[in-house]
């Protein structure tokens, strides 16, 4: 029996998604598809456009057998944790044998070699990066540059891509778990992530969102969709772009009320930035001026982002640092077909699954369980959004919604 893994967000799931989808399934041969996917916030700091049960239904529909949440704490975070809680979920499954990414390079030898450089870290290597670091460089661009220092020219050019970089975090993770998964890239068929292009059949995810939000004509985007997508998406009417503001007003807030001590306490505020925002928040109209008078060379926007997020939600340095100490994870399952009913059973029969498989949610369990602190991550998560697009917690809590199924 073989198994897929694939890590994504898919907001949404797009015509770019079902070739990898089909061209990983006919690589591998796999029986079955498992998918750990972003819950209501994405990588970059941004709210999902679609919350993560409809972008669930998106998945299973087009193809994917099963689809797990990728917790807060690792979902809205830099590549390499992302990363982290997306191949260590996959491979603590114990029946993945696959895994698939995307890539603009396509080359998995070449993203190999470059994550195997970067895991072993030669002392050459670190002391430059250090260096470039100390100039105010972005991390990527102080680590494209010290990679080139160390000779690896060709690669480092590879680091220029988002989804080429999110590989060789796959990839890094790949080899500290054992390597019992099977790696497969795909190469993009699109323009690329940041790519607005809106020609052809392919288009990026930013780009279909930024004109989806434009005016929500669900025609000006049906080339880039499958039919599944089309059918969810028809049935949402809610303005990203008006919720948007909303948490804005909620961010700015929230960053007044706390002082200096309590913003160095969270997770991606660091090298005394807590200071630095605090002198912002004075000055600033709105979270595009707060941005603007934060970000540099060394703290990117999206960086920014993040920072934002996790100081709205008080997510705590030490919290994490206890999570990836004591590897808490868990599986949350958001959706599924028959065929992931099969996994399920399998994963509960033969008890081969590391962490624990969650269903349907019960909040009594879930406050004595060992998983509790990763949980209350997500659990804030999801109500602040659905606060925002529903005006109401409870009728879309993790409490009530069960997972999405396809008949």
């Amino acid at each position: 029996m073989r198994v897929l893994g694939i890590i994504a967000e898919y907001n949404p799931f797009h015509n770019g998604h079902q070739y990898h989808l089909k061209k990983s399934l006919e690589f591998t041969g796999a029986d079955f598809c498992v998918c750990v996917m972003s819950g209501n916030f994405m990588q970059r700091g941004e709210l999902a456009d679609w919350d993560k049960w409809q972008r669930a239904k998106m998945a299973v529909d087009n193809g994917v057998d099963l689809v797990l949440e990728l917790p807060f704490a690792f979902a809205c975070n830099n590549a390499e944790e992302f990363a982290y809680g997306g191949v260590h979920l996959l491979n603590g499954l114990g029946c993945v044998t696959d895994f698939s990414f995307g890539s603009e390079s396509g080359d998995l030898e070449a993203l190999k070699k470059i994550a195997e450089f970067l895991i072993k870290e030669p002392m050459e290597y670190r002391n430059k990066l250090n260096e470039l670091l100390k100039t105010g460089l972005s991390f990527p661009s102080a680590r494209s540059e010290a990679l080139r220092v160390c000779g690896i020219d060709l690669e480092a050019n590879l680091l220029q891509s988002s989804n080429n970089i999110l590989a060789v975090e796959y990839l890094k993770q790949w080899i500290l778990v054992g390597q019992a998964m099977k790696p497969w890239t795909i190469k993009r068929e699109d323009k690329g992530y940041h790519s607005l292009n809106l020609e052809g059949n392919f288009a990026s995810a930013t780009a279909i969102r930024k004109q989806w939000d434009h005016n929500q004509r669900i025609d000006e985007i049906t080339d880039f969709l499958p039919l599944k997508t089309i059918e969810v998406i028809e049935k949402s009417v809610i303005n990203t772009s008006q919720k948007r503001k909303q948490l804005d007003k909620i961010l700015l807030y929230q960053l007044h009320s706390m002082d200096a001590t309590e913003l160095s306490e969270i997770y991606s505020v660091t090298e005394g930035l807590e200071n630095r925002i605090k002198q912002a928040v004075l000055v600033s109209e709105n979270i595009e001026d707060l941005i603007n008078h934060i970000k540099s060379k060394r703290y990117t926007e999206t960086r920014i982002k993040r920072m934002l997020l996790h100081s709205l939600l008080r997510f705590q340095r030490s919290d994490y640092e206890r999570i990836k100490k004591e590897e808490i994870l868990y599986g949350r399952v958001l959706g599924f077909s028959k065929k992931g009913i099969e996994l399920l059973h399998l994963l509960k029969k033969t008890n081969i699954a590391q962490y624990p498989i969650y269903t349907n949610l019960k909040k009594q369990e879930l406050m004595k369980s060992s998983q509790n602190l990763l949980f209350q991550y997500d659990i804030l998560a999801s109500d602040l959004y659905n606060l925002l697009f529903y005006d109401n917690i409870y009728r879309k809590s993790d409490f009530v919604v069960s997972p999405y199924y396809k008949k």
